[in-house]
């Protein structure tokens, strides 16, 4: 596949990769493949979490009170509220079941000596 430097701008900025592979006449894989090989996919992935914080900015300045919300997720300054998920349930049960089976064995081995 030729794919030339002018492509990486079409690349990085485009809605849809399967259109573009359909302008340039080749196919979706070779495009993705090459894309990747080249580093282009973490740009379009950067220019894109730009373009869309950028977005925020200027919603957060008209006074968007979800803009907001999703600014303060997206730098962590607030916590989430509400049920706690399910995986974070998990790992705090196995936690306390690690520390139970290991304080019990270690009564038992306290109470042979």
């Amino acid at each position: 596949m030729k794919t030339i430097d002018s492509h990486k701008k079409s690349y990085i900025e485009s809605f849809s990769h399967s259109n573009l592979a359909d302008k340039l006449g080749i196919s979706l894989t070779s495009l993705d493949s090459q894309a990747e090989s080249l580093g282009w996919k973490d740009e379009h992935r950067l220019y894109w979490f730009d373009k869309s914080v950028e977005i925020q900015k200027q919603e957060l300045v008209n006074g968007n009170v979800s803009a907001v919300k999703e600014m303060l997720k997206l730098t962590g300054a607030i916590r989430p509220v509400g049920r706690p998920r399910k995986l974070d349930v998990e790992r705090h049960i196995a936690i306390e079941a690690k520390v139970a089976e290991e304080w019990a064995t270690d009564v038992r081995r306290m109470s042979i000596v």
